[in-house]
């Protein structure tokens, strides 16, 4: 789960001499080679994908980017899991062929596939597995936070490699098909061949370098502009079929801009969303599609639990019987969301929040309720939200809809650091933000209801019954048992009303009409798979 809103990529900043290439030895993809000229017009190149992108990479390396907009979107072509995740949340093989648990839960063992070469011409294999954890940890950077349970990686044999656990953990499959930090590489000749100092893993060489076993390599990096990436011949899975070989991820930062090249034909797929009126725009454009997908994202307005009117659940109630569910998503999303009824998207195990009722708009009933609480005149209400993208026009919704009950809201935007330590220290009286399964499991969500995650993401809510709830979810295998034990979680939610849930936001990809493969998938979101894209005439 992350809780900014990832549909709003920030230009990132040049990292200084880290930055500088060093060309060692033992790596492809020599990243800092500045590229010339201009990206080729994408609409006369069949084997060539355009796309943009609204800033630069801030490191290339598995290990430290983790985040879209901070390089992940771009390095997931040069490396891969073990396993990944469809978008119905299937888990399928990868890297891995198969794998089988423990009875215990506590060993998990991955049958690697033969044949699979880093960029570099290393070998993949179960010693690679084992690299990677052992630099993952080393570093102890971004990555680190997704492997704190694994206490080792065995070797049985080239092929063979056993992930063992410290505590049974039910998440720990859906974490290593997830998008970050769990990729394989760079491998250990790369780095040892590249580190300035013995023991220090290429960090700085890896800022922008790469050396995966992904189907395309790095050709060159010509910082706030273009990142070219070419295909990998050995790549495993061959080069049959319809598959670009070049991709130019162009920086531009402004939508309007993008609007323009695309509409062109002068790049071929908008990688980054788009403001609402673009899309809405683009819709009409000839040669211009916009596809519309399910998401695990939500968008949430918490209370402040801690002090304020909203302590009074009667107060939490009106606000939500006030709100504007409908305009919401007619002005936010031009129709493009459903309903959700509690802090779970329905696209994550279905079954824990199916029959789960949306709360409905009664202003009158939202009257009574303000009246019982002592607050018949209304107060005055501050609602924090990031300036971004849909968020202004939330804003507005819920200042107009609680403006019918005599609620008075000030908005107050502002950026997203700002916003997470107003999280963190309580002082607001609502927040608004989204939330959004980055792995098929409803831990990923549900965790921070936690009474632990009170003052950072939980604004308040919870007891230690809440806490066994979230807690025993983690402590089986059995899918069943874990589902019904989240419905309870999801259940009390509803029925105490920490947020006002809005809605459950599709996602919308403006692309050239000539591009074919694209699908998107919800647990990658801000990530393309290249490989499955092609272009026809």
């Amino acid at each position: 789960m992350r809780f900014w809103n990832p549909r709003s990529r920030k230009t990132a900043t040049a990292v200084g001499a880290a930055l500088l290439a060093v060309s060692l030895i033992g790596c492809s993809g020599q990243g800092g080679t500045a590229s010339t000229g201009e990206a080729a017009g994408s609409k006369q190149d069949a084997d060539t994908l355009v796309i943009t992108r609204a800033g630069d990479p801030t490191s290339l390396d598995p290990a430290v980017s983790v985040a879209t907009g901070s390089g992940l979107e771009t390095l997931s072509a040069f490396y891969e899991r073990l396993v990944n995740v469809e978008p119905d949340g299937t888990i399928i093989p990868a890297l891995a062929e198969s794998w089988e648990i423990s009875e215990d839960g506590l060993a998990y063992t991955f049958h690697l596939r033969e044949g699979v070469l880093f960029h570099d011409g290393s070998p993949f294999t179960a010693e690679e597995v084992r690299y990677t954890w052992q630099r993952i940890v080393g570093l102890n950077d971004q990555a680190a936070q997704y492997w704190p349970n694994v206490s080792d990686v065995e070797v049985v044999d080239d092929t063979t490699a056993v992930i063992r656990l410290n505590k049974l953990d039910p998440t720990f499959l859906s974490v290593l098909g997830g998008q970050r930090g769990v990729y394989m590489g760079p491998s250990k000749a790369c780095v040892e061949a590249n580190e300035a100092a013995a023991g220090d893993w290429a960090v700085d060489h890896f800022v922008d370098h790469e050396c995966g076993t992904g189907a395309y390599e790095l050709e060159s990096w010509n910082h706030d502009e273009t990142i070219t990436f070419t295909a990998f011949e050995d790549y495993w899975q061959g080069w049959d079929g319809a598959h670009v070989t070049k991709v130019v991820q162009q920086i531009v930062s402004e939508p309007s801009t993008v609007q323009m090249l695309l509409t062109q034909g002068d790049v071929d797929l908008a990688a980054d969303n788009l403001p609402m009126q673009v899309l809405q725009q683009l819709k009409d454009q000839s040669g211009v599609v916009v596809d519309v997908a399910d998401s695990t994202t939500i968008d949430q307005m918490v209370f402040n639990l801690y002090e304020g009117p909203t302590t009074d659940p009667r107060v939490r109630e009106a606000i939500s019987l006030l709100f504007d569910y409908d305009a919401a998503i007619q002005q936010a999303y031009a129709g493009q969301a459903e309903r959700i009824a509690t802090g779970l998207p329905s696209t994550v195990w279905p079954e824990v929040t199916e029959g789960l009722v949306p709360m409905e708009r009664d202003v009158e009933r939202a009257k009574e309720l303000l009246a019982e609480a002592g607050y018949p005149d209304g107060f005055e209400l501050e609602f924090a939200y990031a300036d971004i993208n849909q968020w202004s026009s939330l804003a507005l919704i819920l200042e107009a809809s609680l403006g019918e009950g005599g609620i008075k809201v000030k908005p107050v935007p502002s950026t997203w650091p700002v916003l997470f330590e107003k999280l963190g220290n309580s002082s607001y009286g609502m927040a608004g933000y989204q939330m959004w399964a980055a792995y098929p499991d409803p831990n990923d969500i549900l965790m921070w209801w936690n009474t632990d995650q009170k003052n950072f993401i939980n604004p308040g809510w919870g007891d230690a019954a809440s806490d066994a709830l979230i807690t025993q979810a983690t402590e089986t295998l059995d899918v069943e048992v874990r589902a019904d034990l989240y419905r309870q979680v999801v259940e009390r939610l509803k029925a105490d009303m920490p947020a006002v849930w809005v809605d459950q936001p599709m996602q919308q990809t403006a692309l050239r009409d000539y591009v074919s493969g694209f699908v998107y998938n919800p647990y990658y979101n801000g990530l393309l798979d290249f490989y499955a894209l092609s272009k026809t005439a």
